[in-house]
């Protein structure tokens, strides 16, 4: 699926109130193998999950994602999760990453209930931002 602008605001607006993607960041994510899940209720979009290969790596970044307040704790977030895992892995790729920090402590214990590592962690403004990872093969 086409990674689009329109698409990836309405969803992360629909779940943050903000978006962080832009034309230029997107299109570096176009230029590389993109990943696009969305979670629908009937017609709804309710959750998504964005992430790319790192070029020039064995590496995928699980760079956006989030499930509607209304549509937590359903196992939503948890599909997109299996699904994204095992496209990646058909695809030969080693390992996955992805970044969060303390205001999403469901993301968090989410990575760490699917055996990812918490491998780095950092001040970032005023808050810690943490890396995990995960291998895959």
């Amino acid at each position: 699926m086409a990674v689009e602008l329109d698409i990836v605001n309405s969803l992360e607006c629909m779940i943050f109130g903000n978006s962080r993607a832009t034309d230029s960041r997107l299109e570096k994510i176009r230029q590389q193998d993109a990943l696009l899940l969305v979670a629908y209720d009937g017609d709804t979009q309710v959750g998504f999950k964005l992430g790319y290969v790192v070029k020039g790596t064995d590496s995928f970044f699980s760079w956006l994602g989030g499930v509607h307040k209304n549509y937590r704790r359903q196992g939503i977030a948890q599909a997109l999760l299996d699904f994204q895992e095992d496209h990646v892995k058909s695809m030969g790729i080693s390992t996955i990453y992805f970044t969060s920090y303390d205001r999403f402590p469901e993301m968090i214990q989410l990575g760490l209930k699917n055996k990812y590592t918490q491998v780095k962690s950092e001040l970032d403004g005023n808050e810690i931002k943490y890396w995990f990872e995960k291998q895959l093969l």
